[in-house]
């Protein structure tokens, strides 16, 4: 099964198993990193998503490893709330044929990406799209653990006492991964502010089920017709933390706050927590570009704004 050249045969071995009464008729091909990703549509009409195990693990972030795993996790862990844009999990299992090989297959969520459609949305298509992704956020966040840290660490009996110390292993983890390219970046004083600060993250207490990078544009579905959120797609970055982690928290529109049902980014030390998740998404963006030889064409405007994030967290005195 490759990315390039699918074939039926690859996959009716699975999806007769399971749907003994239809068959593959036809298989489209993602370019999803860091995944080989799937649409397939059987004879009965029934859509589903296929993603398997990398063919390249040299592109995977340390974060990313377990990826698969994870979404299988959360997926039935969320199943039983119904929350009505977490698509439904099928099977994940290991391919028989090839151990190193793991299969997610999921139901397709109805809809297109945001990315899509996003412009010919109106006004109030988005605000209404930024209430329903607060109360994604809200409702997926009311899940909670014993530990801090991924969701896999968690699920190996791994994870952290305290957010602090879990945030700080994801920042590092990360950092590992732009040394290992390396690539250039301020090290010493990404380092250097998250410990002289480190104690802000002691305020977050409670482990909450955290999707950061949920507003991502690309991994939003949204069905064309009633212009509502229909599936949330992206889970590999899962974790139990800080609600604040998640993206929709920076910069967020009154629409977003009313969907989620509070404002949550002026509590305590809410402020400096938010540079540092912001300082965190940009290193992220910066180090995939170079993982998966993306397009370098925003790389300067991420380093300005990771640049402008330090320099309001140096500038903070608690």
């Amino acid at each position: 099964m490759t990315r390039s050249t699918p074939s039926t045969s690859s996959f009716r071995g699975l999806i007769e198993t399971l749907f003994p009464n239809q068959r593959v008729s036809s298989i489209q091909a993602y370019d999803e990193d860091p995944h080989p990703h799937y649409l397939l549509r059987l004879s009965g009409g029934t859509e589903l998503v296929l993603k398997t195990s990398t063919p390249h693990p040299e592109t995977v972030l340390y974060y990313e490893r377990h990826s698969l795993e994870v979404e299988a996790h959360v997926l039935s862990l969320l199943e039983p709330s119904e929350i009505w844009c977490i698509p439904k999990l099928i099977q994940c299992e290991v391919s028989p044929s090839s151990p190193t090989i793991t299969c997610l297959l999921r139901y397709k969520c109805k809809g297109v990406p945001l990315s899509e459609i996003q412009e010919s949305l109106t006004t109030d298509d988005l605000r209404r799209i930024d209430r329903q992704l607060g109360i994604a956020v809200d409702q997926i966040g009311q899940h909670t653990a014993t530990k801090f840290g991924s969701v896999h660490d968690i699920c190996v009996g791994g994870g952290e006492r305290t957010w602090k110390r879990a945030f700080l292993n994801l920042l590092e983890s990360l950092l590992w991964n732009a040394e290992n390219m390396f690539i250039s970046l301020p090290y010493f004083e990404i380092r250097h502010q998250a410990s002289r600060l480190s104690a802000v993250f002691d305020e977050v207490t409670e482990p909450r089920l955290i999707l950061y990078n949920i507003s991502r544009s690309s991994h939003l579905v949204i069905d064309p017709k009633t212009k509502d959120v229909s599936g949330v797609i992206d889970f590999t970055a899962a974790t139990w933390g800080d609600v604040l982690m998640t993206d929709i928290f920076e910069n967020p529109s009154s629409d977003i706050l009313k969907g989620y049902g509070s404002d949550p980014t002026r509590e305590g030390s809410a402020p400096i927590r938010l540079l540092f998740y912001s300082c965190y998404r940009n290193i992220l963006k910066i180090v995939k570009q170079y993982y998966r030889n993306q397009s370098h064409e925003e790389e300067l405007r991420v380093r300005k704004a990771l640049m402008a994030n330090l320099a309001s967290i140096a500038a903070f005195n608690p």
